[in-house]
């Protein structure tokens, strides 16, 4: 306490208790901020770096997805492209936010493909599903949002596994709901 008393002097205050709570709390207080605060405003700073490149992402996608159809050497307007979409996931008791996920993929394009995991992968990285199979299939199968199911999806997918989906079901776009993906509890 002789450094704080000494300080005190300094700022020509009493040495009584209350004072030096009242300094020792904002002397911790400004010293945290010195130490930690630099921190917090480069991660926030690297944050909304990240988050602008989302949006840039994010832009080129919709962009990409309203291409405005062109005519064809004769001058006729042809058809748009059919824009295929992918979207996979265990769909384990459907519910709203499944349905409603199917609804944003489906939007994105003209056709979605859904593809659903396993019983193994997903009792593998998570748990055993409540529905088995075929039951999770028809749950997805009856959306009207849904075009095609593909069956037997890996939980954890690696670059192959995703270029063999965009080559074999002619896909253009894979998505992911905002859901984080949980393997082994983690």
């Amino acid at each position: 306490m002789t450094i704080l008393n000494k300080f005190l002097d300094f700022l020509g205050t009493s040495k009584d208790v209350a004072t030096q709570t009242v300094v020792t709390v904002v002397l911790t207080l400004l010293s945290y901020n010195i130490l930690f605060g630099n921190r917090h405003r480069r991660k926030r700073q690297k944050l909304a770096k990240e988050l602008d490149v989302a949006k840039k992402q994010l832009t080129f996608l919709e962009d990409k997805l309203r291409e405005p159809t062109k005519p064809n050497k004769d001058g006729e307007v042809v058809e748009e492209k059919e824009i295929r979409i992918f979207m996979e996931g265990a769909f384990d008791l459907m519910h709203f936010g499944h349905m409603n996920a199917f609804r944003l993929g489906r939007s994105l394009g003209t056709h979605l493909v859904v593809g659903i995991n396993s019983d193994e992968s997903i009792t593998e990285c998570k748990a055993p599903p409540l529905m088995n199979n075929d039951e999770r299939r028809a749950m997805v199968q009856s959306c009207k949002f849904v075009d095609e199911v593909v069956e037997n999806i890996p939980y954890i997918m690696n670059k192959e596994y995703i270029d063999w989906i965009f080559k074999t079901y002619n896909v253009d776009f894979i998505i992911h709901g905002d859901d984080p993906c949980i393997v082994d509890g983690r």
